[in-house]
């Protein structure tokens, strides 16, 4: 594990996690306007649940093949803010061509392109800010970061709302409004500052593929094997009554909730560990899905969508942090592309058996099934840290004996 020493603290150093604070919330400000309305738009263009599962599958998972690359290609160089411009830049210009998309293929395209870009920064922005503050505060840190982020997705859907009001429901202007707040994200790159590189030490405290990380890592890959997209939630809100002037309304509580919940669980991980909390993360996200499952009145759909908030904070930014606890420095955007492309990649059958779950079986077996996905990814990480601890006691042991 990394100590607090790995990054050279400054006043620019601790400014990079509010500047990239601030690229977060304007980029979300923008997807967040067009997202929760994407599930209506496709079903409005004939496309069925299974198509659904398919684009975000496809989107959302081959695109993270790309982040392995991003990664290790900003670990090699030493650079992370050409990266993230990048990624930021392809996603802002592609989001208007959903203004002038007639088929689910040109979606399809769209949301690819989209996810293409949020590959290529997402590992280089999370390098950065793991290297810019205090070792003892990266969750803080990640958890500011996220709340930010989930600020943006509150005024992206209250934005959709404002113009589907005095458009009379132009859901295609929506489209093309989001491109503003998608560049005005991108001054904000300008303002972060590279943090200095570490010299290499002679011996590492965690390898890059260290039992640690690689557990963890497959019980992510597992647990996203029943992490479907949010798509179907808003689907799920659909079938239950929910009318399609409401479906930003709904996504705005689950977003306050991600935002409040986020910084609390961040600053919560530092104090007690992110293991407490990450167990914490896989038997919840069960529980509220097994309720997903249950519930048939749009009333339950409310409150489930603000309780499954609480699921984002205690996941997003914790999961950040705990790899930056078991990666060093030089290797962590590396680290942090293959783990989102192991992850990534699993949402490609996710969201396609989802669909087809929900298509043959119904809603209900389609969410117990992401629940059992949940567990199963749990069970794989106690047992990650089972033998994480029996090999550190081990170690002491033999330490001991030697001394």
């Amino acid at each position: 594990m990394s100590d607090g020493s790995e990054t050279a603290h400054g006043k620019n150093s601790n400014r990079n996690v509010l500047h990239l604070g601030f690229v977060s919330l304007f980029t979300d400000l923008s997807s967040e306007m067009i997202y929760p309305l994407i599930p209506a738009f496709l079903l409005s263009l004939g496309a069925s649940k299974e198509v659904i599962g398919l684009i975000e599958g496809i989107a959302e998972g081959t695109a993270n093949l790309l982040r392995i690359v991003s990664g290790r290609w900003s670990d090699k160089v030493g650079k992370r803010k050409v990266f993230i411009f990048l990624g930021y830049g392809l996603s802002a210009v592609s989001k208007p061509f959903l203004f002038l998309a007639q088929t689910w293929h040109a979606v399809l395209a769209v949301r690819f392109s989209d996810r293409v870009g949020k590959a290529v920064r997402t590992p280089p922005r999370d390098a950065l800010i793991s290297t810019s503050v205090d070792g003892k505060s990266k969750g803080r840190a990640f958890g500011l970061q996220r709340a930010m982020d989930r600020l943006g997705a509150v005024g992206g859907p209250l934005l959709a709302l404002l113009v589907l009001h005095f458009s009379h429901g132009n859901v295609r202007l929506v489209f093309l409004l989001s491109f503003i707040p998608a560049v005005m994200a991108l001054p904000f790159i300008g303002l972060a500052r590279e943090t200095a590189r570490e010299a290499k030490t002679a011996t590492k405290k965690s390898g890059l593929l260290g039992a640690g990380f690689i557990i963890f890592t497959v019980a992510a890959v597992v647990f996203t094997l029943g992490n479907s997209s949010n798509m179907f939630l808003i689907v799920k809100a659909r079938d239950a009554g929910l009318p399609l002037e409401l479906i930003p309304a709904i996504w705005i509580v689950y977003n306050v909730v991600c935002a409040a919940s986020s910084p609390f669980f961040g600053s919560l991980s530092d104090k007690v560990g992110r293991a407490p909390v990450i167990i914490a993360s896989f038997i919840y996200y069960s529980f509220i899905y097994v309720l997903f499952g249950l519930s048939n009145s749009l009333w339950q759909i409310w409150a489930l969508f603000a309780a499954y908030g609480i699921y984002y904070g205690l996941s997003e930014g914790i999961f950040r942090a705990y790899i930056a606890d078991l990666v060093e420095p030089d290797y962590r955007a590396t680290a942090y592309g293959i783990f989102n492309t192991g992850s990534g990649l699993a949402l490609i059958p996710a969201s396609v058996l989802f669909g087809v779950v929900w298509d043959n079986v119904g809603s209900q077996w389609a969410f117990f099934m992401s629940a059992g996905f949940s567990m199963i990814g749990f069970l794989i990480f106690l047992a990650g840290l089972m033998l994480r601890r029996r090999s550190q006691d081990n170690n002491g042991m033999e330490r001991s004996q030697t001394g």
